[in-house]
Order: structure tokens, then sequence, then C-alpha cells
């Protein structure tokens, strides 16, 4: 079945509405693909049938496969170290309590795709010496995708994966599995991976409050008006005294009354008590 302009952006909409997700015309015509190929799966006579499912009776698993048809998880291990270096050297010591007891500490990770980067920075506290055993470190990845939190939560990777993380690094933390790489369990043990739309109301209370958190390469899919939103929840979500992780591209709209990027800190920027 072949999806014409009103339908594409009649689905569209849906989307964005659901996910927060804006998809240009042209975006929208390279997954067009995808996106016809549940029509054939599901066997829909036409599109009117599929989007009454979508629309009005909100059928959960069929609205999960299309935005899991449409989201884009590109990532690999150790991408833009140089934040993760900041975060182990300068920043967690920050939180380190002169007394015995040990300081807990949330990071979220939004999204955390298929768990390369949560794990990327899971290693790279354990490889700062000293600095695991002072503080308590929680790491919750979320992500609308569900099929990617399965996968993170298997910890198995591909060699593309951790092409860029250092070999010492691959064979401390991984095991060669035929021609696939296993995650220590140890890590996947402790590892929250859950589903969650960024978007949600009172995600605050479902999730908690957290003291740092990592978004890169997620804002960029979104128009100006979902990043102010986003921005708003990473303002509710984090602690006094926490600090937000960008990529590069993300930080456009951001408000620097609430967040003040620290001095030649590569787009990390710190809450701002107002």
């Amino acid at each position: 079945m072949k999806l014409n302009k009103n339908e594409l952006e009649k689905i569209s909409n849906f989307i964005y509405k659901e996910s927060g997700i804006s998809l240009d015309s042209e975006k929208l015509k390279r997954l067009q693909r995808k996106i016809e190929s549940i029509f054939k799966k599901h066997n829909f006579e036409n599109f009117s049938t599929f989007y009454h499912r979508l629309r009005f009776l909100k059928d959960e698993e069929l609205i999960e496969e299309l935005i899991n048809s449409i989201t884009i998880n590109e990532t690999y291990f150790w991408r833009e170290p140089k934040q993760f270096e900041i975060l182990a050297k300068e920043i967690l010591p920050k939180f380190i309590n002169t007394q015995k007891e040990l300081t807990h500490v949330r990071i979220l990770v939004a999204p955390s795709s298929s768990g390369e980067e949560l794990y990327s920075i899971m290693i790279a506290i354990l490889e700062q010496n000293g600095l695991i055993e002072k503080l308590n470190i929680e790491m919750v990845g979320i992500d609308i995708d569900s099929s990617m939190i399965l996968k993170a939560k298997s910890g198995i990777y591909s060699k593309r994966s951790v092409s860029k993380l250092p070999t010492h690094l691959v064979e401390k933390y991984f095991k060669k599995i035929n021609n696939f790489y296993q995650i220590d369990k140890n890590l996947v043990k402790v590892a929250k991976f859950l589903k969650a739309n960024i978007f949600e109301e009172n995600l605050e209370y479902t999730l908690g409050k957290f003291d740092i958190i990592f978004s890169r390469n997620m804002l960029i899919y979104f128009d100006k008006n979902k990043k102010l939103l986003c921005f708003e929840q990473f303002y509710q979500l984090l602690k006094d005294d926490s600090y937000l992780f960008l990529g590069h591209a993300d930080a456009n709209h951001i408000d620097k009354t609430k967040f003040i990027p620290l001095k030649n800190a590569h787009h990390i920027y710190k809450k701002a008590t107002l």
C-alpha cells in the first residue's frame, strides 16, 4: 500500500503529538517504507482503518510499533568522551562528602537508546580511581523506543558499537562472544532502563529528581516549542546544584537564566536557582 502526501502528514502530526518528534516532509518520505511495512504486517486494507486504530482506538501496541519504526538510534560507546572526562574528574568529585557516609548521586540518560552512553558513563566513573568508593551512584536510562530498552538491558553489542572505545577498556569490561561483545554483567545488573517519554506529565514523581542529566542528540528532532518544554522538564527533574550535559547541536533556545553554561565545559550547564 502506497501512502499519499495527505496520509503522511496525518501520521507526522500524530507522531508529533505522541512523541514530540518533528518530521518534515523529507524525513517522513525516507521513513515511508518502514511505515508501509507496518501496513503489510497487520494486513490493513486502507489508511482509514490504520489511522482509526491509532487515533481513536489508541492501540498501544500499534502506537509503540510506529514510534519504534521512526526513532533513529545511531550511537556507539565513547561518543564525545571529553564530557565523560569532565564528569569523572571535575564534577562528580564535588559531590563527595567529607564525612564517612557515601553521597547518593543520581544520573539520568535521556534518551538512553541501546545503552552505549549510559554504560560509557559507568566505565568512565569506574576508571577514575577512588571515585566509586566515595559515591553511591545510581544510573537511570529512559527511552521512548521499547526495542532499544530491551537491547540496553541485554548488554550485547556489535564490533562497530565498541570500535571507538579504547582497546584496553574493551578487554576489561567486555567478553567477546562470537562476533558480539557482552558488557560486564555486573554493570547490567545495576543499570536501570525504563520506557518513558520525556514529555510525560508528572515524570518528576515517576522517576524522582537527579543530580546530573545527559541528553545528547535528542533535542535536534524537536521544534522550538517542544525544545522549550523539554528544557522545562529537565529543570523540574534536576535538583539544585545539578548539571545538564547536552550534545553540540542541542542547546538552541535553552534558557540561560535557568541553565548556566560552564566556562570552557563542552556544552555542560549548571542549573540556576531562581
